[in-house]
């Protein structure tokens, strides 16, 4: 299994970067390298992140405001061309 099967197969079951990191033994830059590669060639979409607060004037103020980009958090799911490379 080539690297970025391993990477996308761990992103399809939810592990989270960190995970990764330590699971195959990466750099952090060099695993965001490749997802920004994987991302930019169609096999992973970042998804949208939204707050979960209930009352939106309020969510300007709450921790959650501008979480995928102020604090590093981003999600990702497979395309339907990362699927068809992983199986």
């Amino acid at each position: 299994m080539s690297r970025m099967e391993e990477v996308l197969s761990r992103i399809k079951n939810g592990t989270t970067i960190d995970t990764i990191v330590k699971e195959l033994a990466m750099n952090r830059s060099t695993l965001l390298a490749m997802i920004e590669f994987m991302v930019d060639e169609q096999y992973l979409e970042q998804v949208d992140m939204h707050c979960s607060c209930s009352t939106s004037n309020l969510c300007e103020q709450c921790q959650c405001s501008g979480a995928d980009t102020d604090h590093g958090m981003a999600m990702y799911t497979l395309t339907p061309k990362g699927l068809r490379f992983i199986l």
